[in-house]
């Protein structure tokens, strides 16, 4: 696809109804760094962006750690995955979306006590994001990068799963999210104080909810384009049912929360 903000076309229904939320001890640790660098010069209502939204789990997540007060504003350029987090919105979240790229947002300089990305940033231009979001913070603010990495050790079904990907889908490679971050945000001048926080859970799955967490994903569109639909259903579903008969699909997780303040 030429257009990689579009890669989620026709994958959004799957993607909002089987792609897991964030734990809320993570939220927590989230929500308690933006406060401890809050100011009085912070303007009001406090502006939380977060920055491919997608189909909104990690903006409604922010208006829920968060509360009512704030004003939570979601980024995201694709067309359907944006569509989906708008028909999703209930009234009661109070959130906002705009269409607008990571390195370009559509928001005042100085303005923003957070700036969140979350499963989103392997699709940016990282040194264009971050110097954008660096222009976006008020002093104190955070940049917080959040991620539900599948934990590639010790799993010989997170191993199948990832092989097939690596077999099926071009370019794909499980490690394509293993880069320092912790480092990158050190370098990244008008922040400091980077620092990382993990989280190890498990999700435990139906195999129908597992498949359709798996269709999801732009780089199973990928393999199904070159082996076929059918055929990338009846694999995925025989790696679930090969590694748990009992039809409790257990996936592990290490969410990964990388968090750096504004100077």
């Amino acid at each position: 696809m030429s257009d990689r903000t579009q890669a989620f076309t026709g994958l959004t229904d799957d993607y909002r109804a089987f792609r897991p939320g964030y734990p809320g001890q993570t939220l927590e640790t989230l929500r308690g760094h933006v406060r401890e660098g809050a100011t009085d010069a912070w303007p009001e209502p406090w502006l939380l962006l977060d920055v491919g939204a997608g189909t909104g789990i990690s903006t409604r997540a922010l208006r829920a750690a968060f509360g009512p007060g704030p004003r939570v504003v979601g980024v995201e350029p694709g067309h359907d995955m944006r569509d989906t987090a708008e028909a999703g919105a209930d009234g009661a979240d109070g959130v906002e979306y705009v269409d607008a790229r990571a390195e370009g947002v559509p928001f005042p300089d100085s303005g923003a006590a957070l700036v969140l990305t979350a499963q989103a940033l392997h699709w940016f231009d990282r040194p264009a994001f971050y110097a954008e979001s660096v222009r976006l913070l008020a002093p104190g603010g955070t940049l917080a990068v959040l991620n539900n990495n599948r934990d590639l050790a010790g799993s010989a079904f997170i191993d199948e799963h990832e092989s097939f990907l690596e077999w099926y889908s071009p370019g794909y490679d499980r490690h394509y999210r293993t880069y320092d971050l912790v480092g990158e945000l050190s370098a990244v001048r008008g922040l400091t104080g980077a620092e990382e926080h993990s989280l190890p859970w498990a999700r435990a799955l139906t195999p129908d909810e597992y498949l359709g967490m798996a269709m999801s994903s732009s780089r199973t569109a990928a393999a199904a384009r070159k082996i076929g639909e059918d055929r990338t259903r009846a694999e995925l579903r025989a790696i679930a049912d090969r590694h748990f008969p009992d039809g409790r699909v257990e996936v592990p997780y290490t969410t990964q929360l990388v968090l750096a303040r504004r100077v």
